[in-house]
């Protein structure tokens, strides 16, 4: 007889992921995890004009969006009808919404600079590497918030899981916003240079400085969500 108890008993972790969507919303962002890790090594190298491997990189980061496009769909189509949430579903879907953006503009990144292998002036190289990695700290940080949203649903709120999640969000605001700082320094950078270089790597730079910091802007969304669901 307990043999049979045992095997019945789901652990809490299932339990939670059948009955709620933030299981789901954390399995969607186990998926941006895996690209940002990726993407963040494989920018890096390209800004130092290492592009071996990289039509592979672009390669892995479209199966990874493709695989959280399908836990985003199965999601959608099966959010019940009736449940408790602490926010409304527009809104959940949208943060949703904002997470997947993360993975699409991940792959039209990747994608664009496999096309055409822009060099990155050497005099720019560090600030090009400075923004990719705030950039990548700002996903980061924002998955450290969001992974904390179990212990919040599952605590009901309790103050001390609230000021953890607030801490957290702080430093998504703090390193999207160092972004965009280092975002304005790049822009100078390579207008101070546009007379040097192809005006089409003109274009292309300034391209890849507004691509990649667009995906701290949706890090940036989803934070927003987040601390506007444990203010309720």
């Amino acid at each position: 007889m307990t043999e049979k108890k045992d095997h019945f008993r789901a652990p809490v972790a299932d339990t939670f992921r059948r009955k709620s969507p933030f299981g789901q919303l954390l399995e969607h962002m186990d998926k941006v995890r895996e690209c940002i890790d990726i993407l963040g090594d494989g920018l890096i190298r390209y800004y130092k004009g290492d592009y071996k491997s990289f039509s592979k990189l672009a390669e892995n980061v479209s199966q990874l969006e493709h695989e959280a496009d399908m836990i985003k769909r199965n999601l959608r189509n099966h959010l019940p009808t009736s449940l408790f949430m602490p926010v409304d579903k527009g809104k959940f879907m949208w943060a949703l919404r904002e997470q997947d953006k993360i993975l699409d503009h991940a792959e039209n990144l990747v994608r664009m600079l496999d096309m055409r292998h822009t060099k990155i002036p050497k005099e720019l190289q560090p600030i090009f590497i400075d923004h990719a990695k705030l950039v990548i700290n700002t996903v980061r940080a924002m998955e450290d918030a969001v992974g904390n949203i179990r212990d919040l649903v599952e605590t009901s709120f309790v103050r001390r899981e609230r000021e953890q999640t607030k801490k957290l969000i702080y430093k998504v605001h703090e390193n999207e916003w160092k972004a965009d700082q280092k975002k304005y320094e790049m822009t100078k950078g390579i207008y101070k240079l546009e007379r040097k270089i192809d005006p089409m790597d003109v274009y292309h730079l300034l391209k890849i400085a507004d691509w990649v910091d667009d995906i701290a802007d949706h890090a940036e969304n989803v934070a927003d969500w987040l601390r506007a669901m444990i203010a309720k």
